[in-house]
C-alpha cells in the first residue's frame, strides 16, 4: 500500500509515539466525490488526484451527484467533451498511483426487472471500462426504499431481493471483463433505514462485494470497530466507510477545515476502508483530507491537533499563517455550533459581537491572502473558494441588522416574536371537520405569505385548534403521479411541546401534507445529523424519499384531517387536540406549482420548516 507522504515528512509532528510509520493498515484510504450541490470542476478534479498521490490517498470514487450522466440521465451516454475529460481523469489518476472508481446511481428511475433497462447500463458502463477504468461503484443512496414499478412487484418480494438481482449479475458480467464492483445500500447508515433489506440484502449478495456504510449516522461524530461489527452483522461481511467528512453540502454557509476526529484507533480491525466525502470546494478540503491520510497511516499514532498543524505547513509552507485564521473560525465539525450559525440556524436571541470580530479577523486574512497569491498562485484557488462564505456571512448579517423584525440590545439582537404570535376567538358552535370551510365562523382570515390566493383561519372549540387554508384558482395545478409533495400542497408542522428556544424537530412533532386530493399525518423520527441539517435549511420542501424514509403515521390522537376541492381552488380543515396548551407553535406553507417552476408562502416572516424558533404562536384564549 501507499504510505503517506504527509505523514512520513512530518512524523515527529504529527504522530506522538511512534518512530516509524507503517503501512496504511486500510485496503483502501481515499475520497469519494459524491456529494450534492456544485460538483468539482475539470481542473479541481486533476488537482485533487495529483494531491491525493503526494500524500498517500489511494482510491478516488467519482460520484458526484448533479453529474447528470452519473445520476438522473444515468443512460445518456457522456457528449464527447465530458467523455474526453473523463479519460483524462483516469489518466491522471493512474499516473498519480491513485486506483480511479468510477460510480453509477440508477436507482431514482430504473425498472429493476427491465432487461432492456439491464443492457443500458452495461452498456454505459462499457464506455467508461473502455477509458481503462477497472473499478466500478453502484450507488443506490438516497432513493425511495420501495418498488415503485408494476414490473418490479411482481417480479421481486421485496427491493432487496431486486437490488440483489441486479447486483449479482452486474458481478458476474463485470468480473469476465476484470473489473470489480462496490456496492452503496439504500439503506446505508445506523440512523435510519430498513435493517430487514440489509440482513435480505446481505445473505443474497457474495460478500466479496463491499458495501459502503456512513457509520451510526449521515455524518458521524465517531466511528469505531464495535459500530462496524454491529453492522458486518446485518451485511455478512466488513463495512467500507463512506465517512461524511468534510463534505458541507448540508450546510453551504460554512466550511470544515478542521482534522479528522474520533476516528478508531484500531478501526481497520473492523473495516475494508476508509474513503472521505469532501466539500463542494476542492482545494479547502485539501487540508482536512490531508489530516484524513495522517490518520490512515498509523491510526495508533494519531493526533488530530498536530495533524492539522502538519497539514498546514506541507501544504502552504511559509504562506501557513495566512490560512490559520479560517481554521480558528471553521476548525470546527457539524456537530458543533460554530460562530456563524445563528445567523443561519436562526434563534430568537443572539450575541452580535463574537460574529463581528469573525467577521472582521477573516476579513482582513482573505485581503492578506489575496496579496499573497499574486506571489504564489497555488494560493489563488483557496483564496477564491473561500472568500464567498465570508462575503455571503458579512451580507447574511447586514441583512439582520437592518431587518426591522430584530431589535439590538446591546451585543445582541433578539427577533420581535410578535410579529409571527396569532390570536384566535373562540367558538361555540359545531365544526365538522370535512376540508369545506363554507360553514366556518366568520373567522377572520388571513393570507398566508404575499398575495391573497391562500388564507388561512384558526378557531378554538372546547379543547381543540380549528385550522382551516384555503387555496384559491391560481394555485389549482396538481402535478401527476401520486407523491404528494411534488404538487400543489399544505404543509403544517406542529410542535409537541411549545418551546420557542428549540431550533430542531423531535419525533413527537407532528407533519401535516395536504393536497387537494388526499392528507396524511406522519411523525417523522428525525435527531442527530437529520435533525440539525433541516434547522438550518431555509425553504425546505418535503420529498418523497423523506416521507416514505422517515415518515411514521402519527396514529389516533385526536386529531382530524379533511380536504376539499371546489370550484375556486380547494381546502384543508384540520382538528388538533390541545391537551390543556394555551401556545401552539406551528409551522405552516403552501406550495404551488405551475409551469414557471414552485412557489411556496409561509405563515411566519422566517421560512425555516425544520426549526420551530422560526415558527409562529398560536395564543388559545
Amino acid at each position: 500500500m501507499i504510505r503517506s507522504a504527509i505523514a512520513l515528512s512530518l512524523l515527529p509532528v504529527a504522530c506522538a509515539t511512534a518512530p516509524t510509520v507503517s503501512p496504511p493498515p486500510f485496503e483502501q484510504v481515499g475520497v469519494i466525490e459524491g456529494f450534492y450541490g456544485p460538483p468539482w470542476s475539470h481542473q479541481d478534479r486533476l488537482d485533487i488526484l495529483r494531491f491525493m498521490g503526494r500524500v498517500g490517498l489511494t482510491h478516488y470514487y467519482y460520484a458526484p451527484k448533479d453529474d447528470p450522466y452519473h445520476r438522473t440521465q444515468w443512460r445518456t451516454p457522456y457528449p464527447d467533451s465530458a467523455y474526453r475529460a473523463l479519460g483524462e481523469l483516469v489518466q491522471t489518476a493512474s499516473t498519480s498511483g491513485v486506483t480511479f472508481v468510477y460510480s453509477i446511481s440508477p436507482g431514482d428511475n430504473i425498472v429493476y426487472a427491465d432487461s432492456g433497462d439491464y443492457e443500458e447500463l452495461v452498456e454505459k458502463l462499457g464506455t467508461v471500462i473502455e477509458l481503462g477504468v477497472r473499478h466500478l461503484a453502484l450507488m443506490l443512496d438516497d432513493v425511495v426504499p420501495t418498488l415503485e414499478h408494476e414490473a418490479d412487484r411482481k417480479t421481486f418480494a421485496s427491493l432487496a431481493e431486486a437490488h440483489a438481482a441486479l447486483i449479482n449479475r452486474l458481478a458476474i458480467d463485470l468480473s469476465t471483463r476484470g473489473v470489480s464492483l462496490v456496492v452503496t445500500p439504500t439503506t446505508y447508515t445506523d440512523a435510519w433505514g430498513d435493517r430487514t433489506y440489509l440482513r435480505e440484502l446481505g445473505a443474497l449478495v457474495a460478500d466479496t462485494v463491499p458495501m459502503f456504510w456512513t457509520g451510526t449516522d449521515v455524518a458521524s461524530p465517531d466511528i469505531t470497530v464495535a459500530q462496524a461489527a454491529a453492522w458486518s452483522a446485518l451485511t455478512g461481511r466488513p463495512p467500507l466507510v463512506w465517512d461524511n467528512f468534510p463534505v458541507n453540502d448540508f450546510a453551504r454557509w460554512r466550511l470544515f477545515l478542521g482534522p479528522l476526529r474520533d476516528r478508531a484507533r484500531d478501526l481497520s480491525r473492523g473495516v475494508r476502508g476508509l474513503i472521505a466525502n469532501p466539500m463542494n470546494e476542492a482545494h479547502a478540503s485539501m487540508l482536512p483530507l490531508a489530516t484524513v491520510a495522517i490518520y490512515a497511516s498509523d491510526p495508533a499514532a494519531y493526533d488530530a491537533d498536530a495533524a492539522l498543524e502538519a497539514a498546514l505547513d506541507t501544504l502552504y509552507g511559509a504562506a501557513a499563517p495566512l490560512v490559520r485564521p479560517f481554521t480558528r473560525v471553521y476548525g470546527d465539525w457539524a456537530f458543533d455550533q460554530n460562530v456563524f450559525e445563528p445567523l443561519f440556524m436562526p434563534a430568537n436571541r443572539f450575541a452580535v459581537a463574537p460574529i463581528e470580530t469573525a467577521l472582521e479577523e477573516l476579513t482582513d486574512a482573505l485581503g492578506v491572502l489575496d496579496s499573497a497569491a499574486m506571489s504564489q498562485p497555488s494560493l489563488r484557488s483557496l483564496h477564491d473558494e473561500l472568500a464567498p462564505f465570508v462575503n455571503r456571512t458579512s451580507e447574511r448579517l447586514r441583512r439582520f441588522l437592518d431587518d426591522p423584525s430584530w431589535e439590538r440590545r446591546g451585543d445582541s439582537l433578539t427577533y420581535r416574536a410578535n410579529r409571527d404570535r396569532v390570536r384566535v376567538a373562540r367558538f361555540d358552535g359545531p365544526i365538522t371537520v370535512d376540508g369545506d370551510v363554507d360553514d366556518w365562523p366568520s373567522a377572520n382570515w388571513r393570507p398566508v405569505g404575499d398575495g391573497s390566493d391562500v388564507r388561512y383561519g384558526a378557531t378554538v372549540r372546547s379543547d381543540t385548534l380549528y385550522i382551516a387554508v384555503t387555496v384559491g384558482a391560481a394555485a389549482r395545478r396538481v402535478a401527476t403521479g401520486d407523491r404528494i409533495a411534488t404538487g400543489d400542497h399544505v404543509a403544517m408542522y406542529i410542535q409537541a411541546t411549545p418551546d420557542p428556544n428549540r431550533r430542531h424537530l423531535t419525533p413527537e412533532d407532528i407533519l401535516l401534507l395536504a393536497s387537494p386530493n388526499e392528507v396524511m399525518l406522519r411523525h417523522m423520527p428525525f435527531h442527530g445529523f437529520m435533525a440539525k441539517y433541516m434547522g438550518d435549511n431555509e425553504g425546505l420542501t418535503w420529498s418523497e424519499f423523506m416521507l416514505s424514509t422517515f415518515g411514521i403515521p402519527a396514529g389516533d390522537a385526536g386529531w382530524l384531517a379533511e380536504t376539499h376541492r371546489h370550484r375556486a381552488g380547494w381546502s384543508v380543515e384540520v382538528a388538533v387536540p390541545l391537551g390543556g396548551r394555551e401556545v401552539v407553535r406551528l409551522s405552516l406553507t403552501a406550495t404551488s406549482v405551475t409551469d414557471s417552476g414552485r412557489r411556496t408562502r409561509s405563515l411566519a416572516a422566517r421560512n425555516y420548516p425544520g426549526n420551530p424558533s422560526t415558527w409562529a404562536d398560536i395564543r388559545v384564549p
